[in-house]
């Protein structure tokens, strides 16, 4: 009894007997070198069958990712320059893409089928089948059902899959690859092949600037909806029952603040949809936010103004008869009951459209920070000795380090 308890009490390591020392060195768990660190082996699992599924299964789907990602960054257009690029250029995209999608489902989809005795790596290779299978259940499918020859017709078509469908292929090519390489304790702080990958400085680049970007964008909102000097949502219910047009204190406010939009919110949101890092689905979104949302602030305040134009001009013209006033009580009660009510309904969009934005910028957020897992750890995790080499040196200087690091491995 005391001898198993000193053998397993880590306070008790330096008073084990040689006997209990030559016990631990022959247990499953041991510490090998990966890089400049030490790693323990997961329980159970030898040094050969460690070295053995990195050569046989992680090595090859690493190779078949980049060379997936390589192929598709020939071809990784904005969706504009999709949508309005030469047939030539459109048959080109269209051949390369048809290429990825069959070498997911020939190269990757096999590999992933292959578990890992590793826990970490093998949870990642369970969700990456989970992204294959929605992926294949969903793009994969709409690609190969589309002719490989695209008649003229269709052409509009192709451009509109493509979008969607090149946004997703490199969605599920960039964030599966990153969480494979992350959770494989074998390619410690930095994946050799990963940096030797050409898209990697470029794909840093573009989620950083697009995360940067978006969150400004928030911060901005926020501040505007601290600054609004009454709820249009509430505002919109006040003259929808009031049946009156907004005095002229009140709506000063409400116009510095449609200008304010207008002015400055909107812009913002055009600059978000002109980076190339955001995906179709979410251009889609934004486009409407920063198509409708000027809209509907022009509208109101042409509304505004003129119901305040009619007020004026059947006041001017108002006679001094009995029945002539009473005429122009009626008709100056119609008109705010009209002109209040047209300006209430597009209040409440208003509102509406920047609840949608406050609701789904977050979410949108945190999208896009999952493709910033392009780095085997989180930049913020990173100090500025090891961002250095990544942001200073050319690509043409990674491989020699990168094979040293793997020789290290």
């Amino acid at each position: 009894m005391d001898g198993g308890s000193t053998d397993g009490g880590p306070l008790n390591r330096g008073r084990r007997s040689d006997y209990a020392g030559d016990r631990l060195m022959s247990a499953p768990r041991q510490l090998i070198q990966v890089g400049d660190q030490q790693i323990a082996l997961p329980e159970g699992v030898t040094v050969s069958e460690w070295g053995l599924e990195k050569v046989t299964v992680q090595n090859p789907r690493i190779r078949a990712f980049l060379g997936c990602t390589k192929l598709l960054g020939s071809v990784l257009e904005s969706n504009y320059a999709i949508l309005h690029c030469s047939p030539e250029r459109l048959e080109e995209i269209w051949r390369k893409v048809r290429k990825v999608a069959e070498l997911i489902r020939t190269r990757i989809a096999p590999l992933l089928r292959v578990s890992s005795r590793i826990p970490d790596l093998e949870a990642a290779r369970q969700r990456a089948q989970d992204a294959y299978t929605f992926l294949d259940h969903g793009v994969l499918v709409q690609l190969s059902d589309f002719p490989e020859n695209v008649a003229p017709h269709r052409l509009m078509d192709l451009r509109k899959l493509l979008c969607v469908s090149i946004g997703q292929l490199h969605s599920f090519l960039q964030d599966t690859f990153s969480d494979l390489a992350a959770s494989d304790p074998r390619s410690g702080p930095h994946d050799a092949d990963y940096f030797i990958s050409r898209r990697f400085s470029e794909d840093i680049d573009e989620a950083e600037w697009l995360y940067a970007t978006v969150s400004r964008l928030l911060r901005h909102l926020e501040r505007m909806m601290r600054v609004l000097p009454v709820d249009l949502g509430t505002l919109a219910q006040q003259v929808r029952r009031e049946k009156t047009i907004p005095h002229h204190h009140m709506w000063e406010g409400v116009k510095s603040f449609l200008d304010l939009l207008t002015g400055s919110l909107v812009p913002k949101l055009r600059e978000v949809l002109a980076l190339r890092g955001i995906r179709f689905s979410e251009m889609e979104v934004v486009d409407r936010y920063a198509h409708d949302l000027p809209v509907r602030c022009r509208m109101l305040a042409e509304v505004h103004d003129l119901g305040g134009e009619t007020i004026e001009e059947i006041q001017a013209n108002v006679g001094s008869s009995h029945v002539e006033l009473e005429q122009c009580g009626l008709d100056l009660k119609t008109c705010h009951a009209v002109v209040s009510r047209r300006m209430a309904d597009h209040m409440r969009e208003i509102d509406r459209i920047l609840r949608d934005l406050i609701a789904f910028i977050p979410l949108w957020l945190q999208g896009i920070s999952r493709r910033r897992a392009l780095m085997l750890r989180k930049i913020e995790d990173l100090d500025d000795a090891e961002l250095a080499p990544s942001r200073s040196r050319p690509a043409e200087e990674w491989p020699a380090e990168a094979e040293a690091e793997a020789e290290g491995a």
